[in-house]
């Protein structure tokens, strides 16, 4: 081993060299580090310093924008809201996905009043029990898929054909065994089994449409939904004018009007989404606040009025069902004016507040007067579907005021969507729709006329649907944790 060379000082004591390195015990050297130059303190008193500008007098929420799925459940985070990530660039999927629902809804709702006057009420009653089926059907049909949401689109595209069978199957033994249904879609010179075999394949060419639309919405191009929803409603209108009105078909034509341009569609789309999607990466958000909402939404609007028909008969069915698309389409028009406010808040999200605020008031502004000038004109406006269908105008007007309450569900809704903790609100809509469905199961048959439209005894369904509404809005209300649309980052 090597001695360090020190140099001598006046009092005789040796220090080491500060030019001389010292090996380590691999032999390798490195300085000696008494070598060192001295620390230099700076004096902070002549730092120049500058002051910042004040941002706000209040401490703001802090949205984030990967959604909370993956957070730590043990983090002291309960009460900061999040954005999720389709709001994110103000242009969310599920606004257009509204949109199209609307202009579908309001496009239906035109067709059923050419229909009406182009054909009796038992045959009206007759085709809106089909009708309602497969789009009952085929709009749970995106569930199969809703759990693989993440794939690529493209490969998404081509799981959505998986619906297929699967609707298909479920149509077909709806036409087995829902008394009557399988002979509605059969027409002159058709044979009776090939009844069940359409109501199959109506089922099964809407849930290719209605899967194609959780696609596009996956791979943000909603826009191509709304488009889809105008060019249907075109084409079953012109549809249903040359099959029941030129020719002559009744109930048959209006099944076969629905069931033509959907086919088509079905068959378009399949060889048009894959190359709409084919260059969009990855999938959407978490699917499940629009599962629950897509089962809320599918048995509000289409089992209802299949369970009236099915145990009032077709005459009563048709007057219910016109009152009943005239709901859904003022419900469905509140539904799209909230949906607004997720890419609001997307945009400015230090303004949260303000904007629920302008969101409700717009709301109400815009509906309550509404639905009081519908349930005021309720029977003039179902005269126009014809004089037999304004008995319904009763029954019209008490939807519509349950309808006002649920505009106080439908605004928390759209909120707690904006902040991403909209699941305990789907739920609550799921919840309405299956006590709905239980009243109208065990409403008594009395001593109905089944010759003549009488919807008098179904004024109790929509007595319990005003009830479900109240106490929906009741809970919604009393719910501190529903309330909180302001809320600051909690002290540590």
């Amino acid at each position: 081993m090597s001695r360090r060379q020190s140099t001598p000082t006046a009092s005789g004591n040796a220090v080491p060299n500060p030019a001389i390195v010292r090996p380590d015990f691999f032999g390798r050297t490195h300085p000696d580090p008494r070598a060192d130059p001295p620390t230099v303190v700076l004096d902070p008193s002549g730092a120049r310093t500058e002051e910042l500008q004040l941002i706000a007098p209040e401490t703001h929420r802090m949205p984030s924008t990967g959604g909370d799925r993956g957070a730590d459940p043990d983090a002291d985070t309960d009460g900061i809201p999040v954005v999720m990530p389709e709001a994110v660039g103000g242009a969310p999927g599920g606004h257009a996905m509204a949109l199209s629902a609307l202009l579908g809804s309001a496009g239906g709702l035109i067709g059923w009043l050419v229909a009406a006057h182009l054909l009796p009420v038992r045959a009206l009653g007759d085709a809106q029990l089909v009708v309602s089926l497969f789009l009952l059907v085929g709009g749970l049909a995106p569930l199969t898929i809703l759990p693989v949401r993440r794939w690529r689109p493209v490969r998404l595209a081509w799981a959505a054909l998986l619906v297929l069978p699967l609707c298909a199957l479920v149509g077909l033994a709806c036409g087995l065994l829902v008394p009557g249904l399988g002979a509605i879609p059969t027409g002159p010179g058709v044979a009776p089994a090939m009844g069940p075999l359409l109501v199959a394949l109506a089922c099964a060419a809407w849930g290719v449409v209605a899967a194609h639309d959780v696609v596009l919405a996956a791979a943000g191009k909603s826009r191509w939904a709304v488009w889809r929803s105008v060019l249907l409603a075109i084409l079953q209108i012109g549809a249903l004018v040359a099959l029941s009105g030129v020719a002559g078909l009744g109930a048959y034509g209006v099944v076969l009007s629905w069931l033509a341009p959907i086919v088509l569609w079905a068959v378009f789309g399949v060889a048009l989404v894959p190359v709409l999607v084919r260059r969009t990466p990855v999938g959407g958000p978490s699917p499940t606040p629009a599962a629950i909402s897509l089962v809320g939404t599918a048995l509000l609007y289409h089992l209802v009025p299949v369970v009236v028909t099915v145990r009032f008969g077709p005459e009563t069915g048709a007057a219910f069902f016109v009152a009943w698309q005239v709901f859904v389409v003022v419900d469905l028009a509140a539904a799209y004016t909230v949906h607004a406010l997720s890419g609001a808040v997307a945009r400015e999200p230090g303004r949260t507040a303000e904007l629920v605020a302008r969101a409700r008031r717009r709301l109400l502004i815009v509906f309550l007067p509404v639905i009081a000038l519908g349930a005021a004109l309720a029977g003039p406006l179902l005269t126009a579907f014809g004089t037999t269908y304004a008995e319904a105008g009763d029954l019209l007007r008490l939807l519509l005021l349950g309808l006002a309450f649920r505009l106080v569900v439908t605004h928390e809704l759209g909120v707690r969507q904006a902040l991403g903790h909209g699941v305990g609100f789907d739920r609550l809509q799921l919840f309405s729709a299956v006590l709905v469905l239980v009243v109208a199961i065990a409403l008594p048959v009395t001593a109905l006329s089944f010759t003549a439209v009488g919807v008098t005894e179904l004024r109790l369904v929509a007595i319990g649907y005003i009830i479900v509404q109240v106490a929906c809005a009741a809970a919604v209300l009393v719910i501190p944790a529903a309330r909180r649309t302001d809320l600051e980052v909690r002290a540590p």
